[in-house]
């Protein structure tokens, strides 16, 4: 269920790598634990065929338009605190030590702060 509201309600399509930072947070923690990270595989079999990943993009998306628009029209059913739990688990994210640094003074520092936190 976690997965399909943040693929449901997320503002814009997400990664794989990003889907999978954000199911491993912990709320009220201060890092990643890198041993929460599921593997992608796992996230689309536990879906039971609803999700797939583009290969070329590695955005995760519902398998079909169709899908994708019924959850559209009844999320709120489905997913009731999704909006809320996607707020808490980016707030916690964000909060994290990797980011209390502040923002990156180069370019290169950035990329390299992205590879590491996709989320």
């Amino acid at each position: 269920m976690q997965v399909l509201s943040w693929i449901t309600c997320a503002k814009r399509l997400i990664t794989s790598s990003e889907l999978r930072h954000a199911l491993a947070v912990e709320l009220d923690t201060s890092e990643l634990d890198e041993e929460n990270l599921p593997e992608t595989g796992d996230i689309v079999s536990v879906c039971a065929g609803l999700v797939t990943v583009d290969e070329e993009s590695g955005i995760i998306r519902l398998i079909h338009h169709t899908t994708q628009e019924y959850f559209a029209r009844t999320w709120t059913s489905w997913f009731s605190n999704a909006l809320t739990y996607i707020t808490k688990t980016c707030v916690t994210y964000l909060l994290f030590d990797a980011f209390q640094t502040g923002f990156c003074p180069t370019d290169g520092e950035f990329e390299a702060r992205l590879q590491l936190n996709p989320l």
